[in-house]
């Protein structure tokens, strides 16, 4: 390995298919590629209706130094139990079994260790469980050639680079209601019992050897802190019930989680990752941070989207005008749905000197009809220099609402592979990378696409900010 074109990921899951590839021991390990299971007509099935779906781990730790992307943020995530109780099931999947098949083959996890998860509901035991997997799997692969770390901070991250054959962790969380909430339980207790709970879990995460650097604030089911905006479309949105909370604003007891996170009296601090937040939510953090990095300007508090889109609309308010229905992204260059950054928010976060790492999601970069058409190009270099386009076009759409050169600090890289997304047809795993950023370079020297956006830099430099640079900057001003 060698650190040119080396990539920093900041948002992936490298532990969430091998963490739950059985119960109650996983047969996997982190550096494993996982295939997941078809040993069925009914599984095969599923396969083909669901193949927008990569049926293979895409960032286990050997894809990942395949390719050469030695930095990423291990993102844990204790399942949501509402996408695992189905509603208005079709004919076809009726009985617990199929339905149990349908999930296994979707998200690759055994079919012991759904079961037990719809069984058993505590978020906050899994992330406790799924963080000690994370930090046993520290150490050498199996034939002793490459070594797994996991890093506390921008000092031990530059050493650990300067070492061969070294793949590098960082420990962060998708979804607070890790911290516990969210569940029947959670529910029925009080204001005063919830929060010494969370005031308890927050401390120990901030306890771990490795704490988290960032958790996201909300996920895609209401967690009882802070709205959450659209993220499923037909015909997931169809089977999962999204609606209670989606689009509120944060709470009090979320208010409570935000201090408790963000201080610095009770352990390190770990940052707010706002996607997956609503607008309202966003809104309302995004005027918090403003008024706290006024009075303390000496100890600023970024804002990170670790896995995003752009959505073209000069504001938030604009953003959610229209309800987020498949028809607003029909035919839009870029995905317009409310859970991406207007132009107003990217200010806002160029502001904080924020980050966005802009994700492998085709479904999340790319309006519906766009996708459709890329996806039918039969030439594969054809289709590749489409998906190019398409991600440069949400890099420029960054820089455009920046509006000058400093712009080209707040774009980065944030796959969310293995987050069971509709990955980029040409694409499909971080193994992919280093023929990635060659396409980026080939296609901005070919093209010259929107030059007069590239302030001087040439594309190299502008695929090598993207992809390592402007995650390095932000974790030595952050990852303290």
């Amino acid at each position: 390995m060698n650190n040119q074109n080396l990539c920093i990921d900041l948002h992936c899951h490298p532990n969430l298919k091998s963490f739950n590839s059985g119960f109650p021991k996983p047969k996997h390990t982190m550096w494993e590629k996982i295939f997941h299971a078809s040993d069925s007509r009914f599984a095969e099935r599923v396969k083909t209706i669901s193949q927008h779906i990569l049926k293979e781990s895409q960032c286990n730790l050997d894809s990942l130094d395949e390719g050469n992307v030695r930095v990423f943020n291990v993102s844990l995530y204790p399942i949501e139990r509402s996408f695992l109780h189905m509603r208005n099931l079709p004919k076809w999947l009726i009985g617990k079994n199929k339905i149990n098949i349908v999930q296994q083959v979707v998200t690759g996890f055994s079919l012991e260790s759904i079961v037990h998860l719809k069984t058993h509901y505590d978020y906050f035991s899994d992330l406790q469980k799924e963080y000690k997997f994370v930090e046993d799997a520290i150490g050498k692969n199996s034939d002793k050639k490459k070594e797994f770390v996991l890093v506390n901070n921008f000092s031990e991250l530059e050493d650990a680079l300067k070492k061969a054959n070294t793949l590098i962790g960082i420990m962060s969380i998708e979804g607070a209601h890790a911290l516990g909430t969210g569940t029947p339980l959670s529910e029925k207790m009080s204001a005063e019992a919830l929060e010494k709970m969370l005031t308890s879990n927050i401390q120990k995460i901030k306890k771990w050897k490795y704490p988290p650097f960032t958790i996201n604030l909300a996920h895609h089911f209401w967690n009882q802190l802070a709205g959450h905006a659209t993220s499923f479309k037909p015909p997931i949105n169809g089977l999962v019930n999204q609606n209670k909370g989606k689009d509120k604003g944060i709470t009090p007891l979320g208010w409570h989680v935000i201090r408790q996170l963000l201080s610095k009296e009770n352990g390190k601090r770990i940052l707010i990752d706002t996607k997956h937040m609503s607008v309202a939510s966003r809104i309302e953090y995004y005027q918090f941070i403003r008024n706290y990095n006024f009075v303390n300007p000496h100890d600023k508090i970024p804002i990170v989207s670790s896995h995003a889109g752009m959505n073209g609309y000069s504001t938030m308010e604009s953003s959610i005008r229209e309800k987020d229905v498949l028809r607003k992204a029909r035919r839009s260059r870029l995905y317009k749905w409310s859970i991406n950054i207007s132009n107003e928010e990217i200010a806002i976060i160029h502001e904080a000197e924020g980050i966005i790492g802009l994700m492998m999601d085709r479904g999340n970069l790319g309006g519906v009809k766009t996708i459709k058409q890329i996806s039918s190009i039969a030439e594969q270099k054809k289709q590749r220099m489409e998906y190019c386009k398409l991600f440069w076009e949400n890099a420029f759409q960054i820089v455009k609402a920046v509006n000058e050169k400093s712009g080209w600090n707040v774009p980065a890289f944030g796959s969310d592979f293995d987050g069971t997304i509709t990955h980029m047809d040409t694409y499909e795993s971080s193994a992919k990378m280093p023929l990635f950023q060659q396409d980026l370079v080939d296609y901005l020297q070919t093209t010259q696409f929107k030059k007069e956006l590239w302030y001087g830099y040439s594309p190299e430099v502008l695929v090598q900010k993207i992809m390592h640079d402007n995650a390095m900057q932000f974790y030595k001003k952050f990852f303290v």
